[in-house]
């Protein structure tokens, strides 16, 4: 069995009835235990927020449900601290959006979880200097997974966000245990060139097909290929230092 570091899982779909995650609060709970087993002591709850993805649920509702989790996890699963954002599909119009408080920020700081789809790379590059310029620190969420990303000439506009203060969020899961070569490999690359702040799981759920918390076997490649304060610095560290920020007003 693969040594067990400690983490921050700073991406996760545990909120039962916001999207396509867990679908019960037994689910969630079952999905922390799993997640607290592969190393984790604090999850960020990012459920999906925006049209492309289909999902757009109201913002009471999520925090009533993630209120309950939290009242779950205490009993349930008390090694585990959660803290709420979202994932937002980052289109032009989003910074308007997140100040309608209609999703949240990472624990009501100015850092933002942002996903893309299928855009060209040139869109990603604009749309987070668009959500950087407007007074947000965004996140860029699993770039190794968009295929317009995943061509190698593309490789050095993950290197230029990085430098213009975009953050990049991986999946542990994708440095080592994902089938698609491409994906792994341009984790990997990321890792290597020192380009990773944050790490995730991207749960959904407890079967394969849903996205399982598979962490473990990731953040220990990242350990043995890359030196232990960095290592430290992605899988906790920056995350840690996420959660001291102050809110913001914007």
């Amino acid at each position: 069995m693969a040594e067990v570091k400690r983490f921050i899982d700073i991406h996760s779909h545990i909120i039962w009835g916001a999207d396509d995650g867990a679908g019960s609060s037994s689910e969630a709970i079952a999905m922390l235990k799993k997640d607290r087993d592969e190393g984790a002591y604090a999850v960020f709850a990012t459920p999906h927020y925006g049209k492309k993805s289909c999902f757009t649920p109201r913002a009471d509702g999520v925090m009533r449900n993630f209120a309950h989790l939290q009242e779950l996890a205490a009993l349930e699963v008390p090694e585990v601290t959660l803290y709420l954002g979202t994932e937002w599909y980052c289109t032009w119009e989003l910074a308007r959006s997140v100040r309608r408080n209609e999703a949240f920020r990472m624990n009501g700081t100015s850092y933002v979880l942002a996903e893309f789809y299928d855009e060209p790379a040139e869109r990603i590059t604009e749309d987070v200097l668009t959500l950087k310029e407007a007074g947000f620190l965004p996140i860029l969420a699993h770039p190794e997974r968009y295929v317009s990303l995943q061509d190698e000439k593309n490789y050095e506009v993950l290197r230029n966000l990085a430098d213009a203060g975009i953050l990049l969020q991986v999946n542990a899961y994708d440095l080592e245990l994902n089938l698609s070569l491409k994906t792994k490999e341009l984790a990997r690359w990321l890792a290597r060139e020192r380009l990773v702040s944050f790490i995730g799981s991207d749960m959904h759920g407890l079967e394969p097909y849903k996205r399982e918390p598979r962490m473990r076997e990731g953040i220990l490649w990242l350990y043995e290929n890359t030196e232990k304060a960095y290592a430290d610095a992605v899988a906790f560290g920056n995350a840690e230092k996420l959660l001291k920020a102050h809110g913001t007003k914007s």
